[in-house]
């Protein structure tokens, strides 16, 4: 198996699932990246035709469909930053292409109206400076989830997101990670391994006879619409104590051994792609043996 240089060790595992998130976040962004961003400053720029040549090289093409997980901070110093890596996405797949990033968000409980609320507009997503950024692009389309919304921009986008807060949990068969898995898309995972590939997660929902619960009862949340009007929905997300007993990277092993997956050289880091029916199809075999993220470990 080839050594990975951003694959978190066992120990950082086992750090990560004592510390509460709220902790690991503020350690991230006010130690940890500001380490990783001083470093890459003193390395030169990255230009948009570097990164467009590199991506090309690492198979995206016109019109794909393409879910993208990054870590800004370990790619490098590029220049304009966060935009020029979007733009190169948009610029090789074309107006017929998707593009589609995870704009998760923490859940937020309204004491006084004593509900979940989530604003589909102005909730900020917790997956990083490259979502975010993209969230606010004019014509970019969000799901309505209270925690695990998706953003997208393309031709298809607004019949990628719709439906999601109909669906009976994030991943059901109306949801648009479903639809990532009918559109045979690509996952780039930029700077980040498995703990960041969220389409990981659609085997729960698709494989009826999956081995563990992993969703909470439906829950009322209270939505505010981008044209200003609220909607009711019901929502399930992950039980809490998942985190704590879960291990995405034991796929990396049968990604990499059923040549699933490929890791390229991306600068300062690497960068994983997978397509998001290859993983699921190989999740669901190994669920069908009992093996899951959440229980064994393959021998």
């Amino acid at each position: 198996m080839t050594k990975s240089k951003v694959r978190e060790s066992r120990t950082k595992a086992r750090i990560k699932a004592i510390i509460p998130f709220g902790i690991q976040k503020f350690l991230y962004h006010n130690i940890i990246k500001k380490i990783r961003l001083f470093k890459i400053t003193l390395k030169g720029k990255i230009t948009k035709e570097d990164i467009k040549k590199s991506l090309i090289k690492a198979g995206l093409k016109k019109d794909d469909a393409v879910i993208v997980h990054s870590s800004l901070s370990r790619i490098g110093y590029i220049d304009n930053g966060v935009n020029t890596l979007i733009d190169s996405f948009l610029e090789i797949i074309g107006k017929n292409g998707l593009l589609v990033m995870p704009s998760f968000s923490a859940l937020n409980y309204d004491k006084k109206k004593r509900i979940y609320v989530f604003d589909v507009k102005r909730t900020p997503c917790y997956t990083g400076k490259v979502p975010e950024t993209f969230r606010q692009r004019k014509g970019v389309q969000r799901s309505i989830s209270p925690t695990h919304s998706l953003i997208a921009y393309g031709n298809k986008a607004k019949w990628f997101v719709s439906d999601h807060e109909r669906c009976d949990n994030p991943y059901a068969s109306k949801s648009p990670f479903y639809k990532l898995y009918h559109l045979d898309a690509k996952i780039f995972l930029i700077g980040v391994d498995q703990l960041a590939n969220s389409s990981i997660h659609i085997v729960e929902d698709k494989y009826k006879k999956f081995p563990f619960k992993v969703w909470t009862k439906r829950n009322k949340v209270l939505v505010a619409l981008e044209n200003g009007s609220n909607k009711t929905i019901y929502a399930r997300w992950h039980l809490s104590h998942l985190y704590k007993i879960r291990d995405n990277n034991m796929l990396e092993k049968p990604f990499l051994r059923e040549s699933l997956m490929k890791i390229y050289p991306f600068f300062n880091t690497e960068l994983r792609v997978i397509r998001v029916r290859d993983s699921t199809d190989c999740m669901e075999r190994l669920a069908k043996r009992n093996i899951t993220i959440y229980n064994s470990k393959l021998r």
